[in-house]
Parts: structure tokens; sequence; C-alpha cells
């Protein structure tokens, strides 16, 4: 199941601070979180490594997968997909973070599939970084992402 949910102000602590804010949405409890930022508004990438740090602050383990995306890439320029601070982005993610990494085009369907692939891969064997899910029995084989 793939749920998307409007930017949060603040990712939920434990589960009493998810049920009590009363919209409960499963945050917690999912095997994958795929952090999208505009690649023409790097302040949006702000927010997903805030995101990130919250939900990494919030478990004391890691049996999830985190992969960001760069949507947008049709609306940038040659130059600006090309520039150090993109190229930075990628850097931090993939060797820093250790999370999988998209540039995409949502508008034209440009490498949508290879978003999917990577939270696939990582999600098939626990985690990008070869955790392994805690799943209990009656949700064995099936998966949650959001």
């Amino acid at each position: 199941m793939v749920i998307d949910v409007p930017p949060q102000k603040r990712f939920p602590a434990d589960n009493f601070a998810e049920w009590n804010n009363g919209h409960p949405l499963g945050l917690r409890t999912v095997h994958a979180y795929v952090l999208v930022f505009d690649m023409g508004n790097l302040e949006t990438f702000r927010y997903c490594r805030s995101m990130r740090d919250q939900i990494l602050d919030s478990f004391c383990h890691r049996d999830f997968s985190i992969i960001v995306v760069g949507n947008k890439y049709d609306t940038i320029s040659e130059t600006q997909a090309n520039s150090q601070e993109l190229k930075d982005i990628s850097t931090l993610v993939r060797k820093h973070w250790r999370c999988g990494y998209v540039e995409c085009s949502a508008q034209y369907n440009y490498k949508i599939g290879d978003v999917f692939r990577e939270l696939m891969g990582c999600t098939s064997t626990g985690s990008a970084i070869g955790t392994d899910f805690s799943q209990s029995n009656r949700n064995k084989g099936r998966c949650t992402i959001l």
C-alpha cells in the first residue's frame, strides 16, 4: 500500500503522539519512507532532511528504509542539473545517509519506474543497508509503503 501524506510539521515521536493528533496515518508502522523534494526548490530538500532526522530520532532501531526522490527534473535547466548543490545532495543521500536516491519527473513519467525499483530493492531484503524487517506473523509477506 502506498500512502501520500501532506507535509507534516513534526514526525510523531511515538505511537501515542501519532494517535493523539487526531489524524493517525500509520507513519510509524511502515517499511519504507519515500521523501520527495522539488529539484528546482532546494528548500524542499531541507524539509526532507528535517523529516529524515526526525524519523531516525524517533526510533531506537532501524528496521525500515528511506529513499530520497528529487522530483521535477523536467523543470530544471541543464546547468542546474549539473550544479554542485544537486551533486552534493546525491552524495549526501547515497554515501553518508546510505539511502536510495532517484531523480525523476512525475509529470513526464521519467524514471518513475526507477523509484519503485529502488523501493522494492530496499524492501525485498529489509533495507538498502541490509537490516532485516521485524514482521509479525499476521503481516508476514506484506509490505506497507509510505
